[in-house]
């Protein structure tokens, strides 16, 4: 892609995007997040949420199979 102008990217940019690793860290944060919010709609019983953060937690721990 010779004579793009990246400039618009972050820091001038690198057009690749995210290696593995950093995707993985992303959502491995995600998933640290989740699993406190899964702590507290437990502790409140709103098992409406609990199922859709489990739901979430289940999707992310998928992707985390790479």
């Amino acid at each position: 892609m010779a004579g793009c102008d990246y400039s618009c990217l972050l820091n001038g940019g690198d057009p690749v995007g995210m290696t593995n690793e950093q995707y993985k860290g992303v959502l491995l944060d995600q998933l640290a997040d989740l699993q406190r919010i899964l702590k507290l709609v437990v502790k409140a019983g709103n098992t409406e949420a609990q199922d859709e953060v489990e739901s979430q937690i289940a999707k992310i721990n998928e992707k985390l199979k790479f």
